[in-house]
């Protein structure tokens, strides 16, 4: 395995927590609660953005290996530049010498592993908050309909409805901000 396929295949896995790769599959029902335009991915496969020798992401032989598993912890860091994570995994190709594309196979399993499950953990995140959006959006509604009832009653209470305008403001001020 060459440095560039190795340099490439980071800058692809560095680029999972940012993008979202769609499957060969056609997409199933669009889920209602994800709050972003892109198609719901929520779990990657390897082989989507690898076509290199088979890996099994899934074997964990690379955390057998405790340099493996140390270098992989490092390297996925998000505030480790590429480019220091590009120099510690080419010393480590060159330190592996004849073991070296099992190594860097072990390496790619980890990294991919470590990266695909901190971006379930996004996407999670990202479901909790497009439920709270739906939430907020179900609540203005109905205190905007309070609202319509209290500002077409002669006899409402006008501290009441200025309090249902500030809240009614406030949230869908929030909910404007959040989207």
């Amino acid at each position: 395995m060459s440095v560039r396929c190795v340099r490439a295949t980071m800058l692809a896995l560095a680029a999972l927590l940012a993008a979202t790769v769609a499957e060969a599959a056609p997409p199933g029902p669009r889920d209602p609660d994800w709050p972003c335009q892109q198609i719901k991915v929520p779990r990657l496969s390897l082989a989507a953005i690898w076509s290199g020798p088979p890996v099994d992401p899934q074997q964990g032989d690379w955390r057998q290996d405790q340099q493996v598993v140390d270098l992989v912890h490092d390297v996925a860091q998000r505030r480790v530049p590429i480019e220091q994570a590009q120099g510690r995994i080419h010393a480590f190709a060159q330190q592996a010498r004849d073991q070296r594309q099992a190594k860097l196979l072990e390496l790619l399993a980890g990294l991919f592993s470590v990266l695909d499950d901190e971006r379930g953990v996004v996407v999670v995140g990202l479901d909790r908050f497009g439920v709270r959006q739906k939430e907020l959006a179900t609540a203005i509604r109905a205190d905007n309909e309070k609202l319509r009832t209290l500002q077409a009653d002669p006899s409402a209470d006008a501290s009441e409805v200025n309090r249902m305008v500030q809240q009614v403001t406030w949230d869908a001020e929030v909910f404007r901000d959040r989207q």
